[in-house]
């Protein structure tokens, strides 16, 4: 059904003055007018173009939009106030910010105590309200550029996104002084794929033997093993792009869950922690895969490099090997092979790379990036010429 939309901004308009009661309740603000808010709401309802069957089920779905629309406005009006004067360098904002102890002011109280205090349960450990502070500015500062600012979404609260950001880099921080030290369970939820830096061949032999057949295995095919674009695969599934983009992350969750719960070793290949971690490759994979190679062509160019029915010892040290060869073949400066080193094979924190050589977090994050394109274009050409 629809309502006309005479009807339909009425309604929305009593909406709004509700969330706005809960918004000041909250104590923060609101001032886009009225009229402004409603069209977005409402455009926002347009864009979506769903159907419902009863006026009950579309009234609640208009409440869920204005609700998400009115605080999305009010989380953005806080955030740009407290960003833009921490960028520009207000050092007497960023003081009171950072190390104030008013519980009512614009500062980081507010989540600070509650912290401090899990930390010294879980680790007995004390942290000082000056040393949060320090470590969380120095954190955001970054050299500065502010821009971890810029990773935050607006779909909730600043404080409460801040808060998140602040006790991991806390525990970060500790672990790194070696003043604790944390054990951490493989999820789907800390763990990256490492997706198209693995080639086509083992995804699908990775894939075919780890998915059951059904819409997941389809669209991490497509995704991983070939390589369709993004507009091939929204024809093919018939999904717009949002809906595309949902899909491919519900499909990456149940590979990543498949895989860590799988005792065939595949994680330890194919999944990034997004904390650093010890890598290890599982002998029985690697037995399993090299028995695929083989299968598959008799020059069996991999088994050329890393060797077949290798022990485990051996294994290791061939991997490794092949990894910090393959720089040398590249023509990289030296700075590019420590770069690419440190942070593809040892995991190395970006942080870390960047004060080893000498250079701004920034330039590391986009020369591992551009060197990540050229050893992939690199491998691939190596492929293309050698599994025939």
């Amino acid at each position: 059904m629809r309502t006309n939309d005479f009807t339909a901004k009425q309604t929305i308009l009593g909406l709004v003055e509700v969330v706005r009661l809960e918004i000041e309740s909250k104590k923060k603000t609101l001032t886009i007018g009225d009229e402004e808010l409603v069209q977005k709401i409402m455009s926002k309802v347009s864009e979506a173009n769903k159907e419902f069957t009863t006026e009950k089920e579309e009234l609640r779905y208009w409440g869920i939009v204005t609700r998400e629309v009115a605080w999305y406005e009010a989380n953005t009006e806080e955030s740009e106030e407290i960003i833009n004067r921490l960028k520009s360098g207000d050092q007497l904002f960023a003081q009171k910010f950072f190390y104030s102890t008013n519980t009512n002011g614009c500062n980081i109280s507010r989540f600070r105590s509650k912290i401090l205090a899990n930390i010294k349960q879980t680790y007995k450990i004390e942290v000082s309200v000056e040393e949060f502070g320090d470590i969380l500015y120095t954190f955001l500062w970054n050299e500065g550029t502010w821009s971890i600012l810029d990773k935050y979404s607006r779909k909730s609260s600043f404080f409460c996104w801040l808060s998140e950001v602040a006790q991991h880099e806390l525990i970060r921080y500790l672990e790194d002084m070696k003043l604790i030290n944390v054990t951490r369970e493989r999820t789907a939820g800390n763990t990256r794929l490492l997706g198209l830096s693995i080639a086509p061949e083992m995804w699908e032999y990775i894939l075919n033997d780890t998915m059951p057949n059904g819409l997941y295995k389809d669209v991490l095919f497509s995704t991983l093993v070939k390589r369709n674009t993004e507009e091939k695969m929204m024809k093919s599934f018939c999904l717009k792009k949002e809906d595309l983009h949902r899909l491919q992350k519900r499909a990456e969750a149940d590979l990543k869950d498949r895989l860590i719960r799988s005792d065939r070793g595949y994680e330890e290949l194919v999944l990034r922690d997004k904390t650093p971690r010890v890598i290890e490759v599982s002998e029985e994979f690697a037995k399993d895969f090299c028995v695929w190679q083989e299968g598959k062509s008799n020059a069996n160019p991999l088994a050329d490099v890393l060797g077949v029915d290798l022990n485990h010892e051996d294994l290791q040290k061939k991997v490794v090997d092949f990894l910090y060869t393959i720089p040398q073949k590249l023509k990289w400066t030296e700075e590019e092979r420590i770069v690419w080193t440190l942070r593809f094979i040892e995991d190395t924190a970006p942080v870390e790379v960047a004060e080893r050589i000498g250079r701004k977090r920034s330039w590391v994050d986009t020369k591992y990036s551009r060197l990540n394109v050229r050893f992939n274009k690199a491998v691939k050409e190596w492929w293309a010429e050698n599994a025939k």
